[in-house]
């Protein structure tokens, strides 16, 4: 059964390894949370099998992510389920998801604080209640 939501949540997306995660993360961007060099550390520091996948349009890579089972790597959740709360805190850390800016993906992985600038990539972005707070002009 677990499976099938894995099946279900990694459909379109190909698996691929670190060093293509960097090459999207360089072309497309990203946040601190999402650098390949950050991941692969802090993965490794956890002893979190950390899974990279890629979404592919024409055989170009147009979209790239790094995920810890259901959620995407680094998530706060994963550390708890895995008895790890409190091992390393990034704060409320802002996700940029390396997403080229012509296409729109589908994330299913869970995911806190992506960033508002992959709105309009991300087909199932969803504000959540609880956002970032930037500092503004009164």
């Amino acid at each position: 059964m677990l499976n099938r939501f894995k099946g279900w949540r990694e459909r379109g997306w190909v698996q691929i390894d670190a060093a293509a995660y960097e090459q999207a993360w360089q072309r497309f961007g990203g946040s601190v949370a999402t650098h390949p060099l950050v991941v692969a550390r802090l993965s490794a520091f956890s002893g979190i099998a950390v899974r990279y996948l890629a979404w592919e349009q024409g055989g170009e890579v147009k979209a790239a992510i790094a995920t810890w089972g259901r959620s995407l790597a680094l998530s706060k959740d994963e550390l708890k389920r895995h008895g790890k709360k409190g091992l390393f805190d990034l704060g409320n850390a802002e996700l940029i998801l390396p997403v080229a800016n012509d296409i729109e993906v589908p994330v299913r992985h869970r995911a806190r604080y992506v960033s508002a600038l992959n709105e309009g990539r991300i087909s199932t972005f969803k504000p959540q209640i609880e956002s970032l707070a930037m500092a503004r002009t009164p």
